[in-house]
């Protein structure tokens, strides 16, 4: 997929994440969407163009967070990277492994994020973080997966041409 259609597609992305989402969490609890995205993109053509979009998707919301910058790139990198190597395999395989992923990938992402936080001098309550936020955040998106990755899916069948396995 051209870069051309990437950035602004991830751009718009990062900024629903960053000033609508907030406002329609339930106790904190909101959906991820560059998290959704990427972990899609990544399951669907592989570890190159996961960390491609996961670096796109995390310089986004840097810039339009107040975390430290660089704590949504590492995270999505290393998200886009992980998820990215199961590829389509994970889709054969059996139907629960990409709501697996994405559940995993939501906790490896905010573990990443919180440290980065840290480590910038920023405070973080590991445990009411973990109970609190990032298991019931990534319930939610593990949840959200089969839409997203439906439309990921169409996404890709569009504007690709290359063959997908299925």
């Amino acid at each position: 997929m051209s870069l051309y259609l990437v950035v602004p597609l991830l751009g718009i992305v990062a900024l629903i994440q960053t000033t609508l989402m907030p406002h329609l969490a339930v106790r904190g609890v909101f959906p991820d969407l560059p998290v959704l995205m990427v972990v899609s993109w990544s399951l669907l053509r592989g570890s190159g163009e996961g960390v491609v979009w996961g670096f796109i998707a995390g310089v986004a919301v840097d810039l339009f967070s107040a975390a430290p910058f660089g704590a949504a790139t590492l995270g999505l990198i290393a998200v886009g990277f992980g998820w990215g190597v199961g590829k389509a395999a994970a889709f054969r395989a059996h139907l629960a492994l990409p709501l697996l992923a994405t559940f995993l990938a939501t906790v490896l992402y905010d573990l990443i994020f919180l440290l980065v936080v840290q480590v910038a001098g920023g405070a973080v309550v590991w445990l009411d973080s973990l109970f609190r936020t990032i298991l019931p955040s990534a319930v939610l998106n593990a949840l959200l997966t089969p839409p997203v990755l439906i439309g990921m899916r169409w996404l890709h069948l569009r504007l690709s041409h290359e063959e997908m396995e299925w």
